[in-house]
């Protein structure tokens, strides 16, 4: 359908909004580029058990009552999204965009189609589904929901080079149906205050959803170097992984590990800000090999020196720069002493620190928003 102007849109999303996560930062960066594009933007997401973000201002928000979080209910929270969705759409005559590929699968089972996908990332492989009853099977519909998402899509937004190479190469998706954003970093909340905070010498961070890639042993190993120094590790969120963290941490009797759980997104600037060194470890699955990690780009955006075991475009864009030092998940013993190298060279600390800091620039979620904005005014 052509419109004179710009038509409204309707945002549908899985998740809870006042929960901090990448796709909540990735949803409102595209929610205010489209309203400061002059889009009547509607947002149809679960009800939410806290305060929704900033940057909801000019925004429709429509909410659907949630059930409890889980793989057993995701079925019922989309089927109610979609709906909600749907049922704007119609009455608005705008477009569709859908957040994550399942939801967008399950859109489509309820008649949704032409829709705008924004996969933010690839499910049908993720590891958290290995340990259910059925596992395969599982995984057999999830991939199918995920090509059903796919192949009733209009145009599809990716996070990354290799996602997009994925589905041309994988699922035979046309090149033009395709466009690349990557995650960013909201510029905007990166304060003078906070980027002027004393540095602590005994403090590394991560910071960032324990999720199910998380590199758990990488982890410890690192801990378990650091014992005999002063130095803490300071993890900060939560997730599927808190728990089997715990545990492990408790069992080796590691006091130098800090598990701080979700804290508001100023103190985990704060926090980033304060660290000697920032760090992420994952694990070398599909599912991180098409990520776009947005923790990185936050480090980077604060001028932090980081260390990565990561296999992400990314990652390697930053390795490429000298804007980190990066090795393979496989290699913890590299991973454990890269932390090791930045901790004892104050010159290497300030040169990936200023390398990332110039890297970034162009990765805001400001600029992502409006990259979304001249998309949608090409498709009309």
């Amino acid at each position: 359908m052509k419109f004179v102007g710009r038509p409204p849109i309707c945002l549908a999303h899985g998740s809870d909004l006042s929960i901090p996560s990448g796709a909540t930062d990735r949803v409102v960066a595209f929610v205010n580029g489209l309203v400061n594009a002059d889009y009547d933007v509607h947002l149809v997401v679960p009800k939410p058990e806290a305060t929704l973000p900033d940057g909801m201002e000019g925004v429709y928000v429509h909410t659907v009552n949630s059930m409890e979080r889980g793989v057993a209910n995701q079925i019922t929270r989309a089927t109610r999204l979609s709906l909600k969705a749907k049922k704007i759409v119609n009455n608005t005559g705008g477009l569709l965009q859908i957040e994550h590929s399942t939801l967008a699968g399950f859109a489509s089972v309820m008649g949704c189609s032409d829709y705008i996908l924004d996969m933010h990332d690839l499910c049908y492989t993720d590891p958290l589904y290995l340990n259910l009853p059925f596992s395969r099977y599982v995984q057999r519909c999830i991939y199918k929901i995920e090509r059903r998402a796919v192949e009733n899509a209009s145009k599809i937004i990716v996070v990354s080079g290799p996602m997009q190479k994925f589905l041309t190469d994988e699922w035979g998706v046309p090149e033009d149906k395709i466009e690349v954003i990557p995650s960013g970093f909201f510029a905007s909340k990166i304060s003078d205050s906070i980027s002027q905070s004393q540095v602590d010498p005994n403090i590394i961070s991560r910071v960032g959803s324990l999720f199910v890639h998380l590199d758990i042993d990488a982890i410890i190993a690192l801990a378990e170097s650091l014992q005999a120094t002063g130095v803490k590790i300071l993890l900060v969120g939560g997730g599927v992984a808190e728990n089997e963290l715990r545990v492990k941490v408790k069992k080796q009797n590691l006091e130098n590990v800090v598990i701080r759980g979700w804290v508001p997104h100023d103190e985990a600037l704060r926090i980033m800000q304060s660290s000697l060194v920032t760090f992420e470890s994952i694990r070398d699955t599909m599912t991180t090999r098409l990520a776009s990690p947005i923790k990185v780009l936050n480090y980077a955006a604060l001028g932090k020196p980081i260390v990565l075991s990561d296999v992400s475009e990314l990652g390697m864009v930053f390795k490429e720069n000298d804007a980190a030092l990066v090795s393979d998940p496989s290699n913890i013993e590299q991973f454990v002493e890269n932390v090791h190298l930045l901790l004892n060279d104050a010159d290497l600390r300030n040169r990936l620190g200023n390398n990332a800091l110039n890297l970034v620039h162009g990765y805001s979620w400001e600029k992502q928003g409006e990259k979304l904005a001249k998309i949608l005014d090409d498709m009309n």
